[in-house]
């Protein structure tokens, strides 16, 4: 009898060891799954504020996308009022020609056409970039200044600028014959 009590007890603390290292595991389990849990939301905000960046970036771009869209629509309401004033003039010389008008008041028009000339206050320009200079409103090449080249102008045209006068070695001199650039190739400086 007394070995059948020592085997039982021998038996049961055997089994509390056990039943404690089982409590322990599931602790370790319980844990675990609180710790898995965690991560989950981590890794959620961490993408929901990774897209939350992404997207901001995203709206810099297009904010910058819709300021450039409408400069260009500034510039294109421009060009649309230009060409319907050329439209008119071309509507205007058919009719003189179905008239038979005299051949020297056409060129005159044709002139016009051409240039619609503005005067501004005289400043300072710079090249942007390297540019062949013209000897008038899409005339024939004459030159080819370099980039960062400083001239001066009061007079424009359409699309072109004259050069009244440039500098050589910080000394201003003033154009002798016709010189015309493209006025996208040059800024104003202040």
């Amino acid at each position: 009898m007394k070995l059948l009590f020592s085997i039982f007890i021998l038996i049961s603390l055997l089994n509390g060891d056990e039943i404690q290292r089982i409590e322990e595991i599931i602790s370790d389990i319980t844990k675990l799954r609180s710790d898995y849990k965690k991560c989950q939301k981590d890794l959620k905000n961490r993408f929901v504020k990774t897209d939350y960046n992404e997207l901001e970036k995203y709206k810099i771009l297009l904010k910058k996308e819709k300021e450039k869209n409408n400069k260009l629509l500034a510039e294109h309401k421009k060009m649309l009022v230009d060409m319907k004033w050329y439209t008119d003039t071309i509507g205007s010389l058919e009719e003189k020609l179905k008239e038979k008008v005299v051949k020297s008041e056409i060129v005159n028009i044709e002139k016009n056409i051409e240039s619609k000339t503005v005067f501004f206050k005289a400043g300072t320009f710079r090249l942007i970039s390297s540019s062949n200079i013209y000897d008038k409103i899409n005339g024939k090449k004459i030159d080819n200044w370099e980039k960062h080249r400083t001239f001066t102008s009061n007079i424009k045209s359409n699309d072109w600028i004259k050069i009244t006068g440039y500098f050589i070695n910080k000394k201003w001199h003033k154009a002798q014959n016709e010189k015309w650039i493209k006025l996208n190739k040059v800024i104003r400086r202040n």
